[in-house]
């Protein structure tokens, strides 16, 4: 079992809503397909229901991943557990449920690490999820990460539960990855103030909000970014559905993301595979 974020060489790797490429993504059988192929953390998307309690789905509404129709925060728990969240993907699937986190920590707990992202219905910001979540992932212990686009969650999660590593997540600008691009393989780029701040963009929003993870693109990437979130002692989880991987794995970033973990692990870190060979799965 590791220890969440603690600069793992190779770095960890992270099971995008479980293993969604070949998976009903944020589901029981997807975070255990991403357990079994190699991945040393899962990332899930929360949300609340109208009831209260804290369901994993990406979407505002159910529409796309079950055979239902609505928004999740219109539907009570009783509802949603009445969905198919399978066949939409494959027929074998048939009868996935959508998962509470509380299920997902009862199995994870003990198994594999997590990295729990709060959505807000239309992106704005409530201040009930955090309450509601930190409960539930404390028996992780510090297998567990939480992070956000909204800003506002994550300085929420720093002032009510310190200890817990938590980070604003960087959404992507067209003029960033060309940026790093161009620094890649022009490294001299770099010395100039312009560059060096949009480099650093990411590290710049963790240290506004009180972040202790540093969540840029994966497009974003940068030695120079690595380099100074790592002198701050700030891990550096990026995310995104564009990788290359090798160059990530080459900067020294702390995870790795993807939707397909058992195909990246064979691909890009078979020692680590081969390292974990006798391990039950």
């Amino acid at each position: 079992m590791v220890q969440w974020l603690r600069g793992a060489l190779p770095p960890l790797l992270v099971g995008h809503r479980g293993a969604k490429a070949v998976a009903p993504e944020n589901t029981m059988a997807s975070f255990r397909r991403a357990w079994r192929d190699g991945a040393d953390a899962i990332e899930m998307d929360v949300r609340l229901t109208a009831d209260g309690a804290v369901v994993v789905i990406h979407d505002e509404t159910v529409d796309r991943t079950t055979d239902g129709h609505g928004a999740v925060v219109e539907m009570s728990l009783e509802e949603l557990r009445r969905l198919d969240a399978g066949s939409w993907f494959a027929p074998e699937y048939a009868g996935e449920r959508i998962p509470t986190l509380e299920e997902v920590v009862a199995w994870a707990r003990g198994r594999i690490a997590m990295l729990v992202e709060l959505k807000y219905p239309n992106r704005r910001f409530r201040p009930d999820l955090v309450p509601a979540v930190l409960p539930l992932i404390e028996p992780m212990g510090e297998d567990v990460a939480v992070i956000s686009f909204e800003s506002a969650a994550i300085e929420q999660v720093r002032r009510e539960a310190p200890a817990l590593p938590a980070g604003v997540m960087e959404p992507e600008r067209w003029f960033q990855p060309p940026v790093a691009w161009l620094v890649r393989h022009l490294p001299s780029l770099a010395r100039w103030a312009l560059v060096r701040a949009l480099l650093l963009r990411p590290l710049e929003i963790a240290l506004r909000h009180g972040a202790t993870m540093v969540l840029p693109h994966s497009r974003s990437l940068s030695a120079l970014l690595i380099a100074e979130a790592h002198r701050r002692g700030m891990p550096v989880s990026p995310g995104g559905a564009q990788w290359d991987y090798r160059w990530a794995i080459s900067l020294g970033v702390d995870t790795i993301a993807a939707d397909d973990p058992g195909a990246v692990r064979r691909r890009y870190l078979p020692k680590a595979l081969a390292d974990s060979a006798g391990g039950e799965r």
